[in-house]
């Protein structure tokens, strides 16, 4: 029986003692009472799941999806440093960075949804924030979700949720359902960060799809 499961029972023989007790698996989430409540549909405790990334020198994007704020700059995503930046930066008319590269990461939403805004944290990141952030979504199974990671034809099934959006340091940033560019039904999402750095946590705050539940 695979669960899911509330509660477990450690047994030891004949006794003894335990330091520590950890089960890991994915969380099954508690639907709420109205289908109009907004949820974090990428939250770890709605059972979201980081399915791909393309670097986690130093935190892995899983992190993002944790609940509360990052206690530190480890308990978010951050990268190593691109090589490819250019010798002089030059920025567009919204101040933002004209570079070749970025770093992603992908993750499965715990409950498929239609998105109503949007929340990237950088807390803790003051001087190795990201300069921007671009969050791309798919509403696909989960078989296709691993194909479009690196498949040739992958940004056909990718669309822009967020549109290329200026980070600042040590900040909430939210974005409200007007500054998105999808409102669809979605069940994937992919964080893009221009060229690289820290992000503590993303919200992807909407109803679920009581449809599909």
């Amino acid at each position: 029986d695979q669960g899911p499961f509330t509660h477990i029972r450690l047994n030891i023989f004949p006794d003894g003692g335990v330091a520590r007790l950890r089960a890991y698996g994915v969380a099954v989430p508690s639907l709420p009472d109205s289908e109009y409540t907004l949820l974090d549909l990428v939250s770890a405790n709605m059972g979201g799941v980081c399915i791909g990334y393309s670097d986690a020198h130093y935190g892995h994007p899983r992190n993002m999806i944790k609940s509360g704020r990052g206690k530190d700059m480890g308990d978010g995503w951050e990268t190593a440093r691109r090589l490819d930046r250019p010798p002089i930066l030059l920025a567009d008319k919204e101040g933002i960075l004209k570079v070749p590269g970025s770093e992603w990461a992908a993750f499965k939403l715990g409950l498929p949804g239609f998105v109503r805004a949007v929340e990237v944290d950088t807390n803790h990141f003051k001087g190795n924030y990201p300069d921007s952030v671009i969050i791309e979504a798919a509403n696909v199974d989960d078989e296709t979700a691993k194909n479009i990671l690196h498949g040739p034809n992958s940004a056909d099934k990718w669309k822009v949720l967020l549109p290329a959006s200026k980070l600042s340091a040590h900040k909430q940033h939210y974005f409200p359902m007007e500054k998105l560019a999808c409102t669809d039904r979605i069940t994937h999402i992919r964080v893009r960060m221009f060229p690289d750095g820290g992000i503590s946590r993303i919200g992807i705050l909407g109803r679920y799809d009581k449809d599909s539940c």
